[in-house]
């Protein structure tokens, strides 16, 4: 199994196994209401023989460190993302965390 990887080309954060996709954390990236650059993820899919080992835990850790690193909020609607925020570190990146708005569910 690989490291956490940014494919900047198709919106997302993913984890390859022996050159198949086993994880994925999806994004969209939008400007908000006052300037502020946001970070949206919608879902994140991890296959179902690859679950139960701490993958979707640590591709959203590498997802979110890179996004705070890129200098984006983050738009947690996917409901696993926004459980790791409260959860993860004693909820040490809740900081960097927009509430999901009317204007984030829009469709491209």
């Amino acid at each position: 199994m690989t490291e956490p990887r940014w494919f900047r080309d198709e919106e997302s954060f993913g984890v390859y196994d022996d050159g198949d996709v086993i994880a994925r954390n999806l994004y969209r990236d939008v400007q908000g209401a006052e300037g502020t650059k946001q970070r949206i993820f919608p879902s994140i899919h991890v296959r179902p023989d690859h679950r139960h080992v701490g993958l979707a835990g640590r591709l959203t850790k590498y997802s979110m460190d890179i996004t705070i690193q890129e200098g984006y909020r983050v738009v947690p609607i996917c409901p696993y993302v926004a459980q790791w925020m409260r959860e993860y570190d004693d909820g040490a990146y809740l900081k960097y965390r927009d509430e999901p708005a009317g204007e984030h569910f829009v469709a491209d």
